[in-house]
């Protein structure tokens, strides 16, 4: 499935710097991250995630970057993205 995070971001540096450090590490196997997008003053992120439940995206997003932001979380349907994780 694929869940759609709105990120309001307290602390763009913080923010962008724990982004970094947890691509750098690696996403867990359950998760892909084929979209993520921000405004030029990094207040506000708008991410696709694709994994197993709204629950297991929002575990990993707010393990990383919660800290630094107010996070919304949407099961939704996406047009355009082939699904990279296998069933």
């Amino acid at each position: 499935m694929f869940v759609t995070v709105i990120h309001r971001i307290q602390d763009p540096e913080g923010f962008q710097a724990a982004e970094a450090k947890a691509l750098e590490a690696g996403l867990p196997a359950s998760v892909a991250l084929p979209v993520h997008a921000a405004t030029r003053d990094h207040q506000l992120g708008i991410c696709i995630w694709e994994g197993e439940s709204v629950a297991a995206v929002r575990e990993v997003v707010e393990d990383a970057v919660g800290p630094y932001s107010n996070n919304e979380y949407f099961e939704m349907t996406v047009d355009g993205l082939t699904p990279q994780l296998r069933n």
